[in-house]
């Protein structure tokens, strides 16, 4: 009976707009704006967007303004228990019943031993069927998994049972976390993204099916503009170090506390912005280590916040780590952010971080769990803040040329175009 599914007819045939879905974890997310960016232009590039979110939408937390549009975009499903779901699920066990045991079969056979991400693959199958009944029905032209790990895993579903075909970016948790299903699922897809080197490499090695076809490097950037009023690092009141990010173990705040209480003087501040798990112990630690009157927890900041603290600042720190199942960074969009805004930058040498942060021409690194290296390299910022700002302007130098977001934004657009070689482009 699987023959009975009609043959999609292309949209793109029909109108001046490419229909493209995007499938993410989560809705709305804050620390996920590098997302909304690539909708929101890929919408100022005339294309009819859809959003799905595979967790129930976030009601907490914050949508930036820029992507406020993206609410009329966005979808959400229950996972089973509806009528529309149900009535999906039903359609294709009748229309299609050996793709689904076959989509069924693979994922058993692809991650059986991997029980959490088995029992998390089937959980979204029901709501990944709902997706792709509505895709049908929209008429889709590709559907865009924002990472590697769950979104393309329904992107490859809705693509086995549809044939809408369908590309995946990857970033760092939905790779170095687990490997399970990526040599299914992403040899199907028809692009692959990534945004490092690093990851390109590791891809590869994990995925040797791509090293005939490999991920194509498309850095996440960021909005590029010299209308800012940077503050010259030797007019900044004291020394102002600035971290920006979430509050959780991977990311080394605690680290970065104890390293600026074992180095800091008397004009030095801290400034962390960000929420999480971690943030009442990382308040502890600070009184522990007397950092009461020289640390500032903000919180979650909008992005116009996020900015105005970078230009006021003196430097920013990412002091990264491996964190708990091999959760880590991919190459963080906060230090793309600080670099055009002409910050210096100390990170640790970490998965993609050195390829932005180059040691001694762009800024500073040091070895992950190093707190007297990271203490050392914030002495050495702050007592040459001349250097300090030329590594910045170095990082912007390299910002302008590979973390360009419209230009990025758009090579991906463009490299998601190709894929479709029944187009007719002069549509688009």
């Amino acid at each position: 009976m699987d023959a009975m599914i009609p043959e999609k007819t292309s949209s793109c045939f029909e109108s001046s707009s490419l229909k493209i879905a995007f499938i993410v974890t989560e809705y709305p997310k804050t620390t996920e704006t590098f997302i909304m960016r690539d909708v929101m232009e890929f919408s100022g590039h005339g294309c009819e967007l859809l959003i799905f979110s595979l967790t129930h939408f976030n009601k907490l937390d914050l949508l930036h303004d820029f992507a406020k549009p993206t609410r009329a975009w966005a979808r959400d499903y229950a996972y089973f228990a509806s009528p529309d779901v149900i009535a999906a699920v039903a359609y294709f066990m009748w229309r299609a019943p050996r793709k689904l045991t076959r989509v069924v079969y693979d994922i058993l056979r692809g991650s059986w031993r991997h029980p959490a991400t088995l029992l998390k693959s089937l959980f979204i199958l029901p709501k990944s069927l709902r997706i792709a009944r509505e895709l049908m029905l929209w008429q889709a032209d590709h559907i865009h998994a924002a990472y590697a790990g769950h979104p393309a895993t329904a992107a490859w579903i809705i693509k086995r049972m549809t044939g809408i075909p369908f590309s995946a970016s990857s970033h760092a948790h939905d790779l170095f976390e687990t490997q399970a299903l990526l040599t299914t699922k992403l040899p199907e897809a028809e692009l692959v993204r990534t945004i490092s080197n690093f990851n390109k490499r590791f891809l590869i090695e994990h995925v040797p099916q791509l090293a005939e076809r490999p991920p194509q490097v498309i850095h996440v950037g960021t909005y590029l503009t010299d209308n800012d009023q940077r503050v010259p690092l030797d007019q900044i009141d004291g020394f102002r170090i600035l971290y920006v990010g979430s509050l959780e173990q991977r990311k080394g705040v605690d680290l970065l506390l104890r390293a600026f209480a074992r180095a800091r003087q008397p004009d030095w501040q801290l400034e962390i912005i960000g929420d999480g798990p971690e943030r009442a112990n990382l308040e502890a630690l600070a009184r522990t280590e007397s950092l009461a009157a020289s640390v500032t927890f903000k919180g979650a900041q909008t992005n116009e916040n996020v900015r105005a603290a970078m230009l006021q600042s003196s430097l920013l720190v990412v002091p990264s780590r491996i964190g708990a199942r091999n959760q880590t960074e991919g190459l963080p969009t906060v230090i793309v952010e600080a670099f055009s805004a002409r910050l210096p930058v100390v990170a640790t040498r970490l998965t993609g971080i050195p390829e932005i942060v180059l040691h001694d021409v762009t800024g500073l690194l040091f070895e992950m769990e190093d707190e007297a290296g990271l203490a050392n390299a914030l002495v050495r910022i702050s007592s040459d803040l001349a250097q300090a700002a030329q590594w910045a302007e170095a990082g912007r130098a390299l910002v302008d040329e590979e973390f360009d977001q419209r230009k990025n934004a758009k090579l991906l657009l463009d490299q998601i175009k190709k894929t479709l070689p029944n187009l007719n482009r002069s549509t688009l």
